[in-house]
Parts: structure tokens; C-alpha cells; sequence
């Protein structure tokens, strides 16, 4: 990236340590390293050459209280990651099918009524995870580890997962989950009397609570996790990934906050560069505020296209001028002046320094080729995405009052008195036809995008608050 200010010396050293830091090259060491101090082959060369060859798989384990929902967000994240779900508990009966010695030998003491032992049930799940579609997809481990015992005993065997998702609930929440269920042994359906009450009195009358559910069965096997997990979790603290798992949206919003944890690589002590966030958010996402906001936090620098484009109708360049009095979309006419002006900004020495949130480009896969033309990089780029009907009714109903400037919403944010909403304005930009105008072009543009940006892409809900999201991109910009 060319700049004034830059040296020779400083650029190839910059470009360096980017190319370090994008092609994974210190976490690819890392990994080897751990290999083969785990694996200690009698020939580590040969044991490293056919590591390289191997592509690197996400390996995680999600773990949590009775009630948690553990295994449904298991389900999901295998089937959305392509990875292979593993339940701990029926390795036994899948590797005795295919005649694999200790599978046989646990499933005879199973059937005998007796415990398999930690070592034995530790040899399955090495020839499970580390064999067949396990190892070529990753996996999703559930049910194991599930005492101390068994944590050191996986990380000594060298079954380190690259994250521990623990679901965090309270012990208010386990009880209120579990000492509600009831079954209708007719039809062998469970049943919630809050959250899935039974559809009839007839079905209600005849409903059960397992001994299981009972309340003095469940504070017993709550606190009997509790102890357990206490001696666990501290031996994967540095994968460790904490989710509420109360969620508001249930299983599929902790599947949406899992989703981005999940990687081929453990968190690594690599070393991080400055931000270099990007933003995509058609109309109603209110991509701009959060870009500054998320700028403000986090000491980056907003480089937006919008206000670039109107300093350079200021400065007097005639094109960006006519392009900024451009009725509906000032970016659009003036997306030829785009490149150039954001390329400029980039390579200024605050922004190398501290760190951008690009927003308002690029808004084409052209544009994304001018950025890789000039060395520009982006580490994270998320999608704030939003229905067309969300887009519509969060533009269209959009007021001014022209008395202070002050910003309205018909839904969210009325206005306080009679008086205000009468003098309340629509910007001409606002009207139903000229927002389905816009959210047509950006939508015609934007598969192509998050095509080119699959590798480093992040989806964000846009309907959610300004103040959230910030909290919820804090990890584009620290190193957690």
C-alpha cells in the first residue's frame, strides 16, 4: 500500500507481518509444535511433513448443566459446519459393531450392568475422533469429558479441542427446566407446563414427572455437575468460550453466538495486528452509526465512503459534488470515485497505526478487486443483515423534526408530545419506492460479496441494539 509517509524499509516490514498474520503462519507453527510433543514420533520430521498435508478441522466440545440443551445445539453446529456430532455415550455401541477390541469389551461390561473404565472409554474415543470423517470434517464432542479425570486424561492423549463451549445456567434455570417437564406415557411425548404445556385437558390429566425431574433428583445431579465441571473447564481455560445459555431466541440464537467460536485453530498468543473491519449493511442497518460507534470503542479509525465522498465534494472536485447532489444514492453515482479515495485514506499513518471500520465499500465485487490490487486486506468483514420488510419499516419510518434537527421512529422511538410529531418531516430519500430502489441494487450485489468475503465473514443481526453489537464485535479488535 503506497503512502507518502512510508518507507521502503517500513512497507516491506508492514507487508510482512501481514502476510504472517493472514496466512496463519505463527498459528500454523504453534500447531505443529503441539503435534509433535503430543504425538512424539519416533521420526518427528516425517510425523510434521504428513501433518502439513492434513487441513486443519475444527474439534469442539460443548458442554452443559442438566436442561442445557446441550445435544440440540450439538445437532445444529455439526449440520451447519459439515462436522461429525459424537455423543460420548454411543461410541461404545457404534465401534463394537465394526469389531473394534475395547468397544467390545466396554459394551460386555454395559450389558453386565458395569461402569466401562476412563482408559478404555478414552481408547474409543481416540480411534472415533481421530479417524474416518472425524478426522477429514471435525467433530462436535457431547457428553465427555465429564470429570477432571477425564479432561487431563483427553489432553495428555492429545485430544485437544480448538474450543470449549460451556452453556452457562443458572441453578434457577436447570430447576425451573427440569422439575417442569412431564410425560404423557400414552404417547411417550414430553411435555413443559410453562414453556410446552400439554394442548388439551385430557392430555394434562394424565401427564407424569419422572423421578428424574423431581426436585430433590435434580438439585443432586445439579450439584454433582457443579462439581464435577469445577475441576474441567480450568483444564481447557484456554479454549474455553462461555455462552449464556438462556438465550432470549433459545437453542438457534446460541447456535448464532457458537457459530463464529468455531475454528481449525485454538486461540492463538500470535501476535495481532490493528482492526481492519468492514462492514456490510444495505439500507435500515444502521451501518454508519455502528461503524462510528465501533471506531469510538475501540480506538480505530471510521473511514466511511459516504463522508469521504462529501470532503471531496467540499475540497471542490466537481465529480464527487455532482454525485453527492445525486437525489437518492450520492454512493452509487459516485461509485467510480470510490477506490481511490478510500485506498487514499488507508494508507494515512493514523489508520496503519490505529486500525479502520470500512464502511459504505466495497459495495461491488470490482470494488473488492481494487482493494486486493492495493494490498488491502480485511481480517473481519460482517454482514449486518436485515429482512426487506425490517430494511422498509425501519427507513420508511424514519421522521425529522426541523426545529432541532432531532431523529425519530414512528415505532421505536416516537415522539414525545403532540406538538413534535406534528411538525415531524420524511426525507424525501425515506419514501417506500425510493428505499425498494436501494435495497434492489444492494441486494443484486451483495451474494457476489459475501462470496469473495466467505473466509472471513461474520453475520450480525442488524435489528439488535447499537449498544450490543458493539459488545458483540469486541472481538474483531481484541485479542480475547
Amino acid at each position: 500500500m503506497a503512502s507518502e509517509d512510508l518507507t521502503p524499509a517500513r512497507a516491506a516490514l508492514e507487508d510482512a507481518a501481514t502476510y504472517v498474520e493472514r496466512h496463519k503462519v505463527f498459528q500454523l507453527f504453534e500447531s505443529l509444535l503441539q503435534d509433535v510433543l503430543v504425538a512424539r514420533p519416533s521420526d518427528p520430521l516425517s510425523h510434521l511433513i504428513t501433518s502439513l498435508k492434513r487441513e486443519p478441522v475444527p474439534k469442539v466440545v460443548i458442554a452443559g448443566p442438566p436442561g442445557a440443551q446441550a445435544r440440540s445445539v450439538c445437532e445444529l453446529l455439526a449440520s451447519k459446519k459439515g462436522m461429525v456430532h459424537v455423543i460420548a455415550s454411543d461410541v461404545v455401541r457404534e465401534l463394537a459393531r465394526l469389531n473394534f477390541k475395547p468397544a467390545v469389551e466396554a459394551k460386555a461390561l454395559i450389558d453386565s450392568g458395569k461402569e466401562v473404565p476412563d482408559a478404555v472409554m478414552l481408547e474409543m474415543l481416540k480411534e472415533k475422533l481421530t479417524s474416518g470423517d472425524c478426522r477429514s470434517t471435525g467433530w462436535v464432542l457431547e457428553g465427555y469429558p465429564s470429570t477432571a479425570t477425564q479432561a487431563r486424561a483427553m489432553c495428555t492423549a492429545g485430544l485437544l479441542p480448538t474450543r470449549f463451549i460451556h452453556l452457562a445456567l443458572s441453578d434457577a434455570e436447570v430447576t425451573r427446566r427440569l422439575t417442569g417437564r412431564r410425560v404423557d406415557p400414552v404417547e411417550n411425548k414430553v411435555y413443559h407446563l410453562q414453556d410446552a404445556p400439554p394442548p388439551n385437558g385430557e392430555v394434562a390429566n394424565r401427564l407424569v414427572q419422572r423421578g428424574e425431574d423431581m426436585p430433590p433428583h435434580v438439585a443432586e445431579r445439579l450439584a454433582a455437575y457443579r462439581q464435577h465441571m469445577s475441576g474441567v473447564l480450568p483444564c481447557f481455560s484456554k479454549v474455553l468460550a462461555e455462552l449464556n445459555g438462556d438465550e432470549a431466541g433459545g437453542v438457534d440464537a446460541i447456535l448464532e453466538r457458537a457459530l463464529p467460536l468455531v475454528s481449525p485453530y485454538m486461540p492463538s498468543r500470535a501476535p495481532r495486528g490493528a482492526a481492519r473491519v468492514c462492514l456490510l449493511g444495505g439500507p435500515g442497518s444502521n451501518a454508519e452509526a455502528l461503524g462510528a460507534a465501533l471506531a469510538l470503542r475501540y480506538g480505530a479509525k471510521l473511514v466511511s465512503a459516504v463522508e469521504l465522498l462529501h470532503s471531496a465534494a467540499l475540497s471542490g472536485d466537481k465529480k464527487a459534488k455532482a454525485a453527492m447532489e445525486h437525489p437518492n444514492n450520492p454512493l452509487e453515482a459516485g461509485r467510480p470515485l470510490l477506490g481511490p479515495l478510500i485506498l487514499e485514506r488507508i494508507a494515512k499513518e493514523d489508520v496503519r497505526t490505529s486500525g479502520f471500520v470500512l464502511v459504505g465499500f466495497p459495495a461491488t465485487p470490482g470494488h473488492a478487486k481494487e482493494l486486493e490490487k492495493a494490498k488491502v486486506w480485511l481480517r473481519d468483514v460482517v454482514h449486518l443483515k436485515l429482512s426487506d420488510d425490517d430494511a422498509l419499516a425501519a427507513v420508511t419510518q424514519t421522521r425529522y423534526d426541523p426545529y432541532d434537527g432531532e431523529v425519530y421512529h414512528l415505532e421505536s422511538k416516537p415522539p414525545r408530545d403532540y406538538d413534535t410529531a406534528e411538525r415531524l418531516v420524511q426525507h424525501p430519500n425515506h419514501k417506500p419506492a425510493v428505499v425498494k430502489k436501494l435495497l434492489s441494487e444492494y441486494n443484486k450485489e451483495l451474494p457476489k460479496l459475501l462470496k469473495v468475503y466467505s473466509g472471513m465473514l461474520r453475520t450480525e443481526d442488524a435489528r439488535r441494539s447499537e449498544r450490543e453489537l458493539v459488545e458483540r464485535l469486541a472481538p474483531c479488535f481484541l485479542s480475547l
